[in-house]
Order: C-alpha cells, then structure tokens, then sequence
C-alpha cells in the first residue's frame, strides 16, 4: 500500500482512509496511446488502482478507478482533478462497501462539523511522499 502507518499524524483521517482504499498497478498497454510519455518511463510508471476494482475485474487490462499521474504536479496542484477524482471514484464505485462509504462521509461530515483542517502544506508533503513510493514501486529493468 502506499499509506503507511507514519502517514497519519500528517493527514487528515478522511485522506488515510481514502487513500488505503488503493493498490499500486501498472499501466496498461492501451493506456500508452493515449498518454504523452517516454516509452522508457512506462516501464518504471505505477498506478494507484481502486482494491475493489481490481478484485471485481481480475486479469482485465483497464477499468475504472485506475490513475496514473505522469508527475508530482498533476497529483498536487489545485486545478488538478487527481485527489477529486479518486475521491469521487472511493464514494461513488459500486465496488466499495458500503461501510467503507459510510466511514468516509462521516469522516467528512465530522471534520466540516469540527472545522478540522491539515496543516498547511501537510497534503503538497503528502502527495510528495505518495509520488515518490509511485515513482519506486515498480523498478528499472535491469540492462
């Protein structure tokens, strides 16, 4: 997984929760055509897949609720789409269980209720770690 146990004091607990709901994966072949990217850089790209997507279509090469970021950037800048559409994918996938669902919105309801924020900073940080276990998970192939 790419949420670790040292992850927590740093996030906020609905991003904990959301973001173990995801396994690494390597990108399909078919997603090439459609990324502009180095074929050297394919070879080490990982993913982060829904766990419930991937248990639901084992073997398939794409489906829904896989994301593969091509840098740091698209995971954490704000206009991104990144954290809105694994966030929208988590609450929306017919995959999830429902009490996993259900801890989410309450998560969210219970941190807009107590006006808990992250510190500043604290989700660049994070998306910063998260981009280097991506950037790791799959090494090189040896020459």
């Amino acid at each position: 997984a790419f949420v670790h146990p040292s992850d927590f004091p740093t996030l906020s607990d609905f991003c904990f929760v959301l973001y173990h709901q995801f396994v690494p994966c390597r990108p399909p072949n078919t997603a090439l055509s459609r990324r502009k990217t180095k074929l050297e850089k394919w070879d080490t790209l990982s993913g982060l897949c829904c766990k419930y997507c991937s248990k639901a279509h084992p073997g398939e090469g794409y489906h829904k609720g896989m994301y593969f970021p091509l840098d740091l950037e698209a995971m954490h800048d704000s206009s991104s789409s990144f954290a809105h559409n694994v966030t929208v994918h988590a609450m929306t996938c017919q995959h999830v269980p429902p009490e996993v669902k259900d801890a989410m919105e309450e998560l969210q309801r219970l941190a807009a209720e107590h006006g808990v924020t992250t510190k500043r900073g604290a989700k660049q940080r994070f998306m910063k770690k998260l981009w280097e276990r991506l950037a790791n998970y799959y090494p090189a192939a040896s020459k």
